[in-house]
């Protein structure tokens, strides 16, 4: 009995261990595994079964023991129940996705002239019949996710650190605006719950991946990436996430890990993280190495058979991607001392696509949906994508 009452409590602290383990401070091995999900989903779903099955055990146990045989089991079961309550308390009430990361909980938007956030601060925007919001990522880094309204459509802004992948999504399912709740990190890609019905959300694809709305996918909202001091030249009438005072020393270091001034996340185990501009059109996918974009300011490539111009930010932080057919035609660009001209009729085209001067002035080139993120996280989602050949 005295072998079986220890069973069940190092069965009892195990549980615990791996349900937190499942989803918060993951080990790398395991984040490999497309399976973690269904480990931690399980685990997630059933911790409360496990818990009431094994205490109820132990009682029992406890109940069918003689006197001296409690008496040998007192301490070690004192012990044990000190290391499951830590865990408990360490999974449920500080490494735990909504503690760590807690949620926004009154956004305050101003417009661009009452803006305080830098100029030099990466956001991602979103352009919605005819109105404008931007939201900071250091901001996002740290929340993960925001929940919102503009333009008559229901936002879910998110974005995971993991990753540096930040995605946008009309957060209506069946009818009803759904409201989230960070779970934790699994295959090195943030998950949240919706509070409605506990269904598990990929950040990265919108996918409903486990419980009552799985299978269903969130609808992408078309979203630009730049810095602030851009958004705002280009949208001037824009709405800006401003800084929650009680988050800005959070907002702060995650402004330093992106530009590379602190510790970076430790699941990379690479000292210089390498970045890709991803896009895909049409199912299919392929990635710009940003090191080698940085140099070469300018790409012309085509996928999908659509023509792509993809350009490099004066600053170097982030990327433009268009399509470059123009009145049917696929366009052919130069750039020189920081002048885009397209080499049919040498109109100039600034870094937003729009012709500024010359036969083509008032035209505009299509915008293409493109992330900027880690190409560990873009291959795992698009494992069927291609890599830019700068070298060909």
């Amino acid at each position: 009995m005295i072998a079986l009452f220890f069973l069940v409590c190092i069965a009892l602290v195990l549980i615990e261990l791996v349900k937190g383990l499942s989803a918060n401070g993951t080990p790398p091995v395991l984040q490999r595994f497309s399976w973690q999900l269904d480990l931690a989903y399980f685990m997630w779903s059933n911790i409360k079964k496990f818990r009431i099955i094994l205490i109820a055990a132990l009682i029992l146990i406890l109940f069918a023991m003689t006197i001296e045989q409690r008496g040998t089991v007192i301490m070690g079961g004192i012990v044990l129940g000190l290391i499951w309550g830590g865990i408990h308390w360490l999974f449920h009430h500080y490494w735990v996705g909504k503690v760590k990361f807690q949620p926004l909980k009154n956004p305050v938007f101003a417009t661009g002239a009452d803006n305080k956030i830098d100029p030099k601060v990466p956001v991602m925007g979103v352009n919605i019949n005819g109105k404008q919001k931007a939201y900071p990522t250091s901001m996002l880094f740290y929340h993960h996710q925001l929940g919102d309204d503009l333009g008559g459509q229901a936002l879910w802004v998110t974005y995971c650190g993991l990753c540096r992948s930040g995605r946008i999504f009309d957060r209506t399912v069946d009818g009803e605006a759904l409201d989230f709740q960070l779970v934790g990190a699994i295959n090195y890609n943030a998950v949240l719950k919706d509070l409605q019905t506990n269904t598990w959300w990929r950040q990265e694809t919108g996918e409903a991946a486990k419980g009552h709305h799985s299978g269903k996918e969130l609808a992408e909202i078309p979203f630009e990436q730049m810095d602030m001091g851009n958004w705002l030249a280009k949208y001037p009438d824009s709405e800006v996430l401003q800084h929650d005072p009680g988050y800005v020393q959070a907002y702060n270091i995650r402004d330093k890990i992106m530009n590379y001034e602190v510790s970076l996340p430790g699941w990379h185990m690479q000292e210089t993280p390498a970045l890709v501009i991803g896009v895909e059109v049409d199912g299919k996918a392929t990635a710009y190495d940003w090191d080698e974009m940085k140099k070469h300011r300018m790409v012309m490539d085509e996928l999908a058979s659509t023509p792509l111009l993809v350009l490099s930010a004066t600053d170097e932080s982030y990327a433009f991607v268009y399509d470059r057919t123009v009145g049917g035609e696929a366009l052919e660009f130069a750039f020189k001392d920081e002048v885009l001209t397209d080499t049919k009729t040498g109109s100039e085209w600034d870094r937003f696509g729009r012709c500024t001067s010359g036969e083509m002035k008032g035209k505009e080139l299509n915008s293409i949906q493109s992330y900027q993120q880690y190409v560990r996280a873009w291959a795992t989602f698009h494992g069927n994508t291609s890599f830019y050949d700068f070298n060909s």
